[in-house]
């Protein structure tokens, strides 16, 4: 067993594992296509390899800075490991007054042991406000939510750049992707009426093309055009992009249908029922991740740091001399002045 230690505590085992390491990590940032998973691979080997060393080299129980140095560092790879194996990294747009859907998330990297529960996730998305200085540069980002906070209770969080909020794990943090949604009713030829939203192209980012295109629960293949009545950028003066309360006209054209101009609360008679226009707000992009173990990781790396100062601070700072070693040598050089 003791043979098998010795082994797993080679130098060169933490060598390939390093190199291995770095290499997966730069191919795993630069390709979509290689799963940044396969780093919990060589991370387990450092893991196993730092914990060997622990136990196998004698020199760490005489040390306790260069014990606690490597210990720090154990937890570092086992923490990083179980985050990368665990993690989350998705996106969602949410409209004003609409509750967050769970299913509408898209996940960008998952974790081959990710077990959240994303489901569990419940907030509404308030007020949005962005400021922008003159020559549309973005400032602070004002995104309010509400969120259960028992049967009877209903909290508040703004989310910002660097502002999130976190639920069950889940971080959720506003982007720059933001823009105008609109409302719309559909009401088929039996009269189920269903409501919903289509999301426009991001503003000011694409001011100059405010069109989408959806397709009906009937299959038909709508184009729909945004047209204010005044400008929404002020470019050459501070301004805050909001929910427009501005008057606005859809241009709404498609298969089988006349080019014609809606107003809000205006029908249009379509392949397998009607649309209504309910409302102009906007919607708000975040950034969805799960990384708990992250702070954890940051306090390993603070005990990491604190070992190797205390090695540093036993081998090269002066000893202080105890008290019975300064009487021991003033003897001694009474006698030897003798």
């Amino acid at each position: 067993m003791m043979m098998l230690i010795k082994k797993l505590a080679s130098l060169r085992l933490t060598l390939v594992g390093m190199a291995v390491l770095g290499v997966l990590a730069l191919a795993g940032s630069r390709s979509s296509t290689i799963d940044i998973g396969l780093t919990a691979i060589p991370l387990c080997l450092l893991s196993l390899n730092l914990l060997a060393a622990i136990l196998s080299n004698r020199s760490f129980r005489t040390q306790s800075g260069l014990l606690i140095f490597h210990v720090g560092l154990l937890f570092v790879f086992a923490l990083i490991g179980i985050s990368v194996l665990t993690r989350f990294d998705g996106h969602v747009e949410v409209v004003q007054g609409v509750a967050f859907d769970a299913e509408a998330v898209e996940v960008a990297r998952r974790g081959w042991l990710h077990r959240g529960d994303l489901q569990r996730v419940q907030f509404t998305q308030g007020d949005i406000q962005v400021d922008y200085l003159p020559g549309l540069v973005r400032q602070a980002t004002r995104s309010t939510i509400t969120y259960p906070i028992d049967a009877e209770t209903i909290g508040a969080a703004t989310i910002g750049d660097k502002r999130g909020a976190e639920f069950n794990g889940y971080r959720f943090l506003a982007t720059f992707n933001k823009g105008f949604a609109l409302v719309l009713r559909w009401q088929d030829y039996a009269g189920n009426i269903e409501y919903g939203s289509i999301h426009f192209p991001s503003f000011p980012l694409n001011d100059w093309q405010q069109v989408t295109e959806w397709r009906t629960p009937g299959g038909q293949s709508i184009e729909f055009e945004i047209e204010f009545a005044e400008p929404i950028v002020q470019a050459e003066s501070h301004w805050v992009l909001q929910r427009p309360y501005v008057p606005y006209v859809v241009h709404v054209s498609g298969e089988k249908l006349s080019p014609t101009i809606l107003g809000s609360g205006d029908d249009i008679e379509v392949s397998g029922g009607s649309i209504r226009i309910e409302d102009m707000r906007l919607w708000m992009a975040y950034r969805v991740d799960y990384y708990p173990y992250l702070p954890w990781v940051f306090v390993a790396a603070i005990l990491a740091i604190a070992g190797l100062a205390m090695q540093f601070g036993s081998r090269y700072l002066p000893k202080r001399k105890s008290a019975s070693a300064t009487v021991v040598e003033a003897a001694h050089a009474s006698v030897a002045g003798n």
